[in-house]
């Protein structure tokens, strides 16, 4: 019970890979025995090839046994999947060797094994190493195969369909190996999931201290100066208090369009939603009237989410604080593989050159550029303002 336990409690640890390759290793063990015992194998072989067989697979019962108890004691800071796959190869070697049957034998199919525990390790290169173990192995068995006895092996299929043995192993061999394959992917997935997890955390946590963070400093400090001023300049104060209680609302704003982007598929309706939630939620409180338009299938990702809030956030503050508008217009635009972003409005606009390191510009235009993507911003005095930006979906996910 206690060994369940510590199985089920993390299914992708070392231990518990283990110990599941080991489970299907041991599969096939009765099929080996089985064969042993048979006796078309002593027609089959020679006396001198069947006694070392029998050699040979009882030093691998004790192999199996003993690398057993080590897997079940987990001992730490053993790299047990650098140090059995190319052990597994060679005795699987030995054996084809010690029994002269060559490549053709269903022995050789033993050979999927290591290569399929190497592969757990999600390391290209070492399962390289250990395919390269096993065509050495094939070769060598081949050098050392006996025409005499490998005549002697069933190939054709009534032959193949006549012989039990045979027939259990590779039917019971082809699903053992698929029960392997089937829990690496799982095994994938499951580190695939915890690094987008950790990809997810970093970026909510540069989200908050990006944003959500600054509003609630610039709060305190907007409190702190309303403390000092309150007795001497209570008409200043109030004023202060009206630009807290706006830092308070967007930073409220922000807080709702991240955790809505947090929940699940089934929960949130997708980024667009939220983001119009947002610039409504914005243009309501300024009297603005917002014209939100969508063109095409919405296809994002985290990275282009997050690159498209900070320069639609940036550029409606900068509406709400010095275009004096009264409209607003947003359009997001999915074509294939990109996706591009204006923030227009009617307010009385500025002039670029004297505003060029101003108004966050640089900022939007470093977000952009991050992602490889472009940001202009095009605007004149009683002319409005235009902001776009445009992002190369397949650059993003690369």
């Amino acid at each position: 019970m206690k060994f369940i336990e510590r199985f089920s409690s993390d299914l992708a640890s070392k231990r518990a890979q283990h110990l599941v390759y080991l489970l299907h290793v041991w599969i096939c063990v009765p099929f080996l025995v089985w064969w042993i015992f048979d006796p078309r194998t002593k027609k089959i072989l020679d006396p001198g090839s069947y006694t070392g067989l029998k050699w040979v697979v009882l030093f691998t019962l004790v192999y199996m046994s003993v690398r057993t108890w080590i897997a079940y004691r987990d001992p730490e800071r053993f790299k047990w999947w650098y140090v059995f796959p190319p052990i597994d190869v060679g005795l699987i070697t030995m054996i084809l060797c010690v029994t002269r049957l060559g490549p053709m034998s269903n022995l050789t199919l033993l050979y999927f094994l290591p290569i399929v525990q190497a592969s757990g390790t999600l390391n290209v290169k070492w399962t390289a190493w250990v395919g390269v173990f096993v065509i050495f192995g094939t070769v060598l068995s081949t050098l050392v195969a006996d025409p005499l006895i490998t005549e002697r092996v069933p190939t054709t299929f009534a032959q193949l369909l006549a012989d039990p043995l045979n027939v259990g192993f590779r039917i019971l061999y082809l699903l053992s190996i698929s029960s392997l394959m089937a829990y690496q992917a799982l095994i994938a997935a499951g580190y695939r999931e915890r690094l987008g997890v950790a990809a997810d955390r970093n970026r909510i946590a540069m989200e908050m201290h990006d944003g959500v963070q600054g509003h609630l400093i610039s709060i305190a400090s907007q409190l702190e100066l309303i403390a000092r001023l309150s007795e001497h300049d209570g008409k200043r104060a109030g004023e202060i208090a009206l630009e807290g209680r706006e830092t308070a609302r967007q930073a409220a704003d922000e807080l709702r369009f991240l955790v809505q982007r947090l929940r699940t598929p089934a929960l949130a309706s997708g980024f667009v939603p939220a983001m119009r939630q947002y610039a409504h939620n914005i243009c309501e409180r300024n009297q603005l009237r917002l014209e939100f338009e969508v063109i095409g299938i919405e296809e994002t990702t985290p990275e282009m989410e997050n690159a498209l809030f900070r320069i639609a956030q940036e550029a409606l503050a900068n509406v709400v604080k010095h275009a004096h508008a009264t409209k607003i217009s947003v359009k997001i635009a999915f074509a294939a593989h990109a996706v591009e972003l204006i923030v227009e409005d009617d307010g009385i606009g500025f002039d670029e050159k004297v505003a060029e390191s101003g108004l966050g510009l640089e900022g939007m235009r470093w977000r952009a550029n991050s992602h490889d993507g472009q940001c202009s911003i095009r605007s004149g005095i009683d002319k409005g303002t235009t902001v776009r930006a445009l992002f190369d979906l397949e650059v993003i996910n690369v």
